[in-house]
């Protein structure tokens, strides 16, 4: 019986130190992140039996129990992904909102207005006859102007620069996600080994916490302590000892052909994008349209969503795009888009392609996921994080997001909004007249081929070229008397066809046909894809009206140069001449009058006019100053909403940190009260042995 009572007190010792230990590391780990709290569990040793009953032989300890709550666990990787995505984009907004907000009457919004008004100051009457001859008021015109240029310049490097900067952001998560999912591999590894070792699975546990703030993730327990992580979509990330991997892309194309489909060729672009560009064919066709036999080109829609929805025309029906070889490009996006050879992109297919050929354009850096067997599939989120099979949640598809749905959509809107106001410009101000006549006159804008016609021309403003007429004032260079006002007649290239018309004639042709109706007058030529117009000796020459648009189309007696917001800046003949600045007009006696402001009366009624802007959603109508202000709006709208949910969401993802803590975080009170209690009961165990000593001497001394 003493030696029960001996045996008894040793086991408890031995048990009420081990407790101590545990207890006292978790005090050492209070500031060791991913420790989970451990306590003892303890279990009643079996009974000693007697004749009528039994007694107790002490405890042993069953296990040293690790405190994590797997559901609370689950629930902190979908909110810490959900926090970091909006968090990365609130983040990134902030910064991109003040380049649009204009800061004590300084902004982008603000020079816009300064422009407008000097061109309102340039048509007031004064003393002098009209301001249109004042020299100050051109000069502040062009300042204004060449200030607007600059501040779309600066707004477009600025969001180029952010994009560079999340491309690298992206870079670094997606090698930090591969790293985490090559360490959970081998953690799985080791635990499978040792499943109780809880050193091991708290580093795996901190590890799926880090991995879940860069994507997001589903963790499935296996056996022996493993775990299978998948992305919420349900790509595979980690498989047991199996570490699967994360690529970013550059720029690419992908073939998805239609079953049957004899095309042997590739798709082929140029350009950038923050889009991705889903392309289904509609009917087959030819891709040389020059090949012995081939017919019409092959027709296709567009998604923009992976395919779930596709572009619309004006009348809410699929667009439909054509393409062919490299001669026969197509524009979707500021992308250009032909088909050629799996060798050769210059060659054109030899076979056609046939309806439902798929193809994915993706001009842009994108993510993969790279299988078992090595192929890959895309996973870069689209339209946010809605889209199925794509990353959802994370940092990095925060960094996506900002990078393609936001700054996309505001690099697009202010190349929109750029590509108006050039064109608006120089389409009134190319049909006016300045305070000298011309000599010679250079268009700033080149295209590729001067064969083509210019309606399917790589010109930047082809679309907006019409059928119309174009006419020309001639002078004395010496008198300055009028000599004559005369039409652009294309007869001579295009028989029974007088006016231009942009889906016949080629620059070629409006070379040919100045030549032709204005020959000892002025003559054209072609240098680098730009048009140039020389004045005979003893003669000088005006515009006298374009209802085709086609001098503002190729740069020619226009106010801006440039197409978009990185290029656009007031024409150099302008800023080294203000009297080019047209203030004046060609009246119908091919007269240009002192003093007359009409074309400056037609510019400054810009700030009043409602315009076209045209993005790949299609059309929308509002003046200058409204765009932008919406476009400025946007900005904060959207900063202001993600900060809404960054904060929101982080909220909640400290709630349930709060709630997996309270279960599994080390209590520093009640650590210290479970020490006290411990160091009690092994106090109380050394006095049984104490007693059991004192009990045997009793026993010993009785023999003697």
């Amino acid at each position: 019986m003493l030696n029960t009572i001996f045996s008894i007190g040793a086991s408890a010792l031995s048990n009420y130190q081990v407790a101590l230990n545990v207890h006292g590391g978790n005090v050492a780990n209070i500031a060791t992140e991913g420790y989970v709290r451990r306590t003892v569990v303890f279990e009643t040793d079996d009974l000693a039996l007697t004749q009528n009953s039994g007694y107790g032989m002490g405890t042993s300890i069953q296990s040293i129990r690790r405190h994590l709550d797997s559901y609370l666990e689950r629930q902190y990787l979908e909110t810490s992904s959900e926090s970091s995505e909006w968090g990365t984009i609130a983040t990134n907004l902030k910064g991109i909102e003040e380049l649009f907000n204009d800061k004590n009457g300084v902004g982008i919004s603000s020079a816009l207005d300064d422009f407008l008004t000097s061109l309102s100051d340039l048509t007031n009457p004064s003393g002098m006859g009209s301001n249109a001859s004042i020299s100050a008021l051109r000069s502040q015109v062009i300042a204004n102007a060449g200030q607007l240029a600059e501040m779309l310049n600066s707004i477009s490097d600025s969001l180029d620069s952010q994009v560079e900067s999340l491309d690298a952001k992206i870079a670094n998560q997606v090698e930090q996600a591969n790293t985490l999912m090559q360490d959970l591999a081998g953690l799985n590894k080791y635990i499978a080994s040792q499943p109780g070792n809880s050193a091991l699975l708290d580093r795996r546990d901190q590890t799926l916490r880090d991995l879940a703030t860069i994507i997001d993730i589903n963790v499935i327990n296996g056996e022996n302590g493993k775990v299978t992580v998948l992305t919420a979509e349900g790509q595979t990330l980690v498989d047991g000892e199996y570490a699967y991997e994360l690529r970013l892309d550059a720029p690419k194309t992908t073939t998805a052909l239609a079953r049957g489909s004899s095309f042997d060729g590739g798709i082929y672009f140029e350009g950038a994008s923050s889009e991705e560009f889903t392309i289904s064919c509609v009917s087959g066709g030819a891709v040389d349209t020059g090949a012995s036999g081939a017919g019409a080109l092959a027709t296709f829609k567009v998604s923009l969503d992976g395919g779930r929805t596709w572009l619309k025309d004006e009348n809410g029906a699929d667009k439909i795009f054509t393409a062919g070889d490299e001669d026969h490009k197509t524009e979707i996006g500021g992308v250009s888009v032909w088909f050629g050879t799996k060798a050769d992109e210059s060659a054109a297919p030899t076979t056609n392609l046939s309806a439902g050929d798929g193809f994915q354009v993706i001009p842009k850096a994108s993510l993969s996921w790279v299988t078992a067997t090595g192929g890959s599939v895309n996973i870069t989120p689209l339209e946010g994080t809605s889209s199925a099979n794509r990353l959802s949640g994370g940092s990095l598809a925060g960094l996506f997001a900002v990078r393609d749905q936001y700054i996309g959509e505001y690099q697009e809107r202010l190349d929109a909004f750029t590509k108006s106001l050039v064109w608006e410009v120089n389409r009134i101000h190319s049909q006016g007249a300045g305070l000298e006549h011309y000599s010679s006159v250079l268009g700033e804008n080149g295209l590729s081929d001067s064969s083509a016609p210019l309606g399917e021309s790589d010109l930047a403003f082809a679309d907006m070229l019409r059928t119309g007429a174009l006419s020309f004032s001639f002078y004395d260079s010496t008198t300055g008397a009028n000599l004559s006002v005369e039409s652009l007649d294309f007869s001579s290239v295009s028989p029974g066809i007088a006016n231009f018309d942009p889906a016949v004639h080629s620059l070629d042709d409006v070379a040919a046909a100045i030549n032709a109706s204005f020959s000892g007058k002025v003559s054209a030529s072609i240098s680098n894809g730009q048009l140039k117009l020389t004045a005979a000796a003893g003669v000088e020459f005006e515009f006298a009206g374009d209802s085709s648009g086609l001098l503002a189309a190729l740069g020619v007696n226009t106010f801006f140069s440039g197409e978009d917001a990185a290029s656009v800046a007031v024409s150099t003949a302008v800023t080294q001449n203000p009297s080019r600045l047209n203030a004046a007009h060609v009246n119908g006696a091919g007269e240009v009058n002192s003093g007359d402001n009409e074309t400056a009366k037609a510019l400054a009624g810009l700030a009043e006019t409602t315009v076209s802007f045209y993005t790949m959603n299609g059309e929308s109508r509002a003046t200058l100053s409204a765009y932008l202000n919406g476009l400025a709006t946007k900005t904060g709208q959207d900063a202001q909403s993600a900060s809404f949910s960054a904060t929101y969401s982080a909220t909640i993802a400290a709630d349930v940190n709060d709630r997996r803590l309270s279960v599994s975080g080390v209590n520093l009170d009640e650590e210290l009260t479970a020490i006290m209690k411990f160091q009690q009961y092994y106090q109380a165990s050394a006095k049984l042995i104490q007693t059991a000593t004192e009990m045997f001497d009793v026993v010993l001394s009785l023999k003697s």
